[in-house]
């Protein structure tokens, strides 16, 4: 008789990418997670069970597909309510409807409805790490940081820094800015053994002070395995005012590496109008860019150069940038990626790597996540295409390639049934009536 051992065994359709054109494909597929969360095995299902014995725990998902998590490396929460909101290149839209929004956090009934609701969305829509925005302020902050870690989702997040052009209420006094986020880092970085970690956020170059953008590097370098996230090169007219605001740096990447913020573990979203010499020096630093391809569009910012940033050997992860970006999935996402390169062709096998290892590579975090491989956390989803009605029903029996591009052209929340961090389950589509809009008026 086998031996059961304290494992549990996922058995499904399980792809996995190994780099950008290449994945691992078992049609019968288990995956094999123990009580840690800890994934043990991967492979064909019959392999696996004579490696390891029964398990004591089985779910069966027939030719679903079992896949890796999704890695959303640019997300602003406070801005989950603004989705849709169309009218205006990327200043103006700033003015009009972000920053009201952003001052609503003041009050903590809004940051918690809000954190809520963000947090519940990114588990429905297969996203099991993402690093996200909110606002200055150290309360509303502290809320999104505690329900993440009630959920289980994985974050890393940090209260956004402003110090000048912005609206008053907004603007932050600079040492007090740098104390709560350093209070906030001492709280959460390394929660739960790193499901949480810590950000240090100075929004973009032309909201901070020399002191808080020299502040918040001190901070960075002062907290082993935090980050640093902003915004770079996204819009043309953001780009000629930062000149004017620093007219002393070569380049908008100098502001940053001048102030000591460009280096292992520093994430610079948009990144679409780089020099070649920009794009040297992020990959000679260890930065990673994150290429937002829907909120590109949104607000016609431009193109992100990926043929030369891939070549160069950048790294890349994917964003959504809700609310410019105008939706959670990362299936939206890396469609939007792949017809944004007009010129290029991006195989969905390629687009299925950037929204997942390539993602956990430019955190630095591809040994724990990122691929389904033994010794890595069992960060995974599990996906139906058959869920969206545009898709042919036998989509299951065609092989992997036809799967993930059913997924990545036509691909959304609906066809997302569970989402495992760690090998715990923070969404399960069958157990959620939250489909249902609520009754809460999110909005408000």
């Amino acid at each position: 008789m086998s031996k059961v051992n304290e494992f549990t065994a996922y058995r499904g359709h399980v792809i996995s990418p190994r780099d950008f054109n290449s994945y691992d494909d078992f049609v019968d597929g288990c995956l094999l997670v123990d009580h840690d969360g800890k994934i043990v095995d991967v492979g064909d299902w019959t392999e696996v069970l004579a490696k390891h014995g029964k398990a004591a725990k089985v779910h069966e998902y027939g030719k679903r597909v079992i896949m890796p998590g999704f890695i959303d490396l640019h997300i602003h929460l406070v801005q989950i309510a603004q989705t849709g909101r169309s009218g205006d290149t990327l200043l103006g839209w700033l003015n009009k409807y972000i920053f009201p929004a952003e001052v609503k956090f003041a009050r903590m009934e809004h940051a918690t409805k809000l954190a809520d609701w963000f947090f519940r969305e990114l588990a429905r829509n297969g996203t099991t790490l993402s690093s996200v925005f909110t606002s200055i302020h150290k309360n509303a902050a502290d809320i999104a940081f505690t329900n993440a870690a009630e959920r289980g989702c994985r974050v890393i997040m940090g209260k956004t820094l402003m110090d000048r052009n912005a609206p008053d209420n907004l603007s932050e006094d600079s040492e007090r800015s740098l104390e709560e986020s350093e209070e906030l880092c001492a709280k959460w970085h390394n929660y739960d053994n790193g499901r949480l970690l810590y950000a240090f956020t100075p929004r973009f170059a032309p909201t901070s002070t020399k002191r808080q953008l020299e502040g918040a590097a001190e901070l960075f370098h002062k907290y082993p395995g935090s980050y640093m996230q902003t915004h770079l090169s996204e819009n043309s007219d953001e780009i000629a005012w930062v000149k004017e605001l620093f007219p002393g740096c070569k380049n908008y990447l100098d502001v940053y590496a001048s102030h000591g913020l460009i280096g292992k573990n520093s994430l610079f979203a948009h990144s679409i109008h780089l020099s070649d010499s920009e794009i040297d020096r992020l990959v000679e630093s260890g930065s990673a860019a994150i290429h937002c391809p829907s909120s590109n569009l949104f607000l016609k910012s431009g193109v992100f150069p990926y043929l030369r940033a891939k070549t160069k050997g950048l790294k890349i992860g994917l964003g959504s940038d809700v609310a410019a970006g105008p939706e959670m999935s990362l299936f939206k996402v890396m469609k939007d990626a792949a017809y944004v390169q007009s010129e290029l062709w991006l195989a969905p096998r390629e687009l299925l790597y950037l929204a997942t290892l390539s993602g956990a590579k430019a955190v630095n975090l591809d040994d724990q996540v990122g691929s389904l491989e033994k010794g890595k956390e069992a960060d995974f989803i599990v996906v139906d295409p058959t869920l969206k009605s545009s898709v042919p029903r036998d989509i299951l029996e065609q092989d992997a390639d036809e799967i993930l591009s059913s997924m990545v052209y036509v691909g959304d929340d609906r066809m997302v049934v569970e989402t495992y961090v760690r090998g715990r389950a923070i969404y399960k589509a069958e157990e959620s009536n939250e489909r249902k809009r609520d009754a809460l008026n999110v909005g408000s």
